[in-house]
């Protein structure tokens, strides 16, 4: 129920650029995976059983299979691009999508008032997307260590030279007392969207606490 109204190929990075305005702007050059001496995540695991650590956060989260993962902030960003097809600035190019997980205390100003998954849902959709959509209970596992997740989608509108909507599927959440989100961004009418938004739901749903390190 409603809350409120409202192929493949792995590929790396050398550097992620993300605004801390709930994503809003990125720039991803595609080229090596950021050295673990440079890096604040961590992988674990090989293959299918690769997973992102967060020390300073404390969970890990599976790594979609053939998306490739950056390391370069406490939490992850995994991508994805066909084959032939790479990222510029502030585009996402066709059949690709980016999943974002942020902590809020790096978020917008008006993000960090959130005292709640909702609210927070609530104030992304009314910044970035073309309307306020309804905002749902999202189910995660017991033993997740998540509490009060929510999600929502949204259109939001680009001011990139194609004028090309991005659409939006953004999950929140509380762990650790602490508050989370992970956005989905792909291409409005992109035919891969579904099997992108159910990456996105495995990839939460696969969060788990780790010890302090």
């Amino acid at each position: 129920m409603p809350i409120c109204g409202v192929g493949s190929r792995r590929l790396g990075l050398r550097a992620v650029g993300i605004s801390m305005s709930l994503l809003s702007e990125f720039v991803i050059i595609a080229s090596s995976v950021v050295p673990p001496a440079a890096a604040h995540g961590r992988l674990s695991g090989r293959g299918a059983a690769r997973t992102f650590v967060s020390d300073k956060y404390r969970f890990s989260m599976a790594v979609p299979a053939d998306w490739g993962v950056s390391t370069a902030l406490d939490t992850p960003v995994f991508f994805y691009a066909a084959p032939g097809q790479k990222f510029s600035q502030d585009a996402i190019p066709p059949g690709a999508a980016v999943i974002a997980v942020e902590p809020q205390e790096k978020a917008s100003r008006e993000a960090r008032t959130a005292s709640t998954p909702e609210t927070w849902a609530v104030t992304d959709a009314d910044a970035f997307g073309s309307s306020i959509p309804s905002v749902e209970r999202f189910p995660v596992p017991d033993n997740s260590g998540i509490s009060g997740a929510v999600w929502c989608s949204y259109d939001e509108p680009r001011y990139s030279r194609d004028q090309r909507m991005q659409h939006v599927v953004a999950i929140f959440w509380r762990f650790d007392r602490k508050l989370f989100a992970a956005h989905l961004r792909y291409n409005a009418g992109d035919p891969s969207g579904l099997a992108f938004e159910r990456v996105l739901f495995r990839a939460v749903r696969s969060i788990r606490p780790t010890e302090k390190p």
